[in-house]
């Protein structure tokens, strides 16, 4: 007797197909499509059954227990919405009052920094001190969100 290359739980003259072609071929019905047909072919006589009934609670039953999951999902969205647009807007206010926080610390601190120039020329004493009065005004004022944030 000659020995065929399938295996006994092969069919005769079956194509063996690859793992990956196998799974890709293959479509998952869901738990409850097997039901669609049925319930299309079904009159009302058949419909007005004690086991047609009892599958109707059964299924409303599931569907209200997945509604009230599926509500808690959609609140718990909304909340997480909330949250995040807080947070945005408060991130775009910090980042204008970190963009002048800088501006005022740079101007001052260049403020500082030009003032000696003033004090060195006779009858620029004056404008130094308003300089530096200016430059210090300017300091405090930028470093002064960063503190009470």
């Amino acid at each position: 007797m000659a020995r065929s290359s399938s295996s006994a739980t092969e069919e005769t003259g079956s194509v063996l197909i690859a793992p990956e072609e196998a799974a890709a071929t293959e479509v998952k019905e869901t738990s409850r499509a097997f039901l669609q047909a049925a319930r299309r072919n079904l009159n009302d006589d058949e419909l007005a059954t004690p086991a047609a009934r009892r599958f109707l609670i059964a299924e409303l039953e599931r569907l209200d227990e997945q509604c009230r999951i599926l509500e808690k999902y959609a609140e718990s969205h909304h909340d997480q919405r909330v949250t995040i647009a807080t947070l945005v807007e408060t991130n775009k206010k910090s980042k204008w009052i970190e963009i002048l926080s800088s501006l005022c610390l740079a101007i001052g601190s260049a403020g500082i920094g030009w003032s000696p120039s003033f004090f060195a020329v006779a009858g620029g004493f004056l404008n130094g001190i308003f300089i530096v009065a200016t430059s210090l005004i300017l300091i405090v004022g930028a470093l002064a969100p960063k503190v009470f944030k």
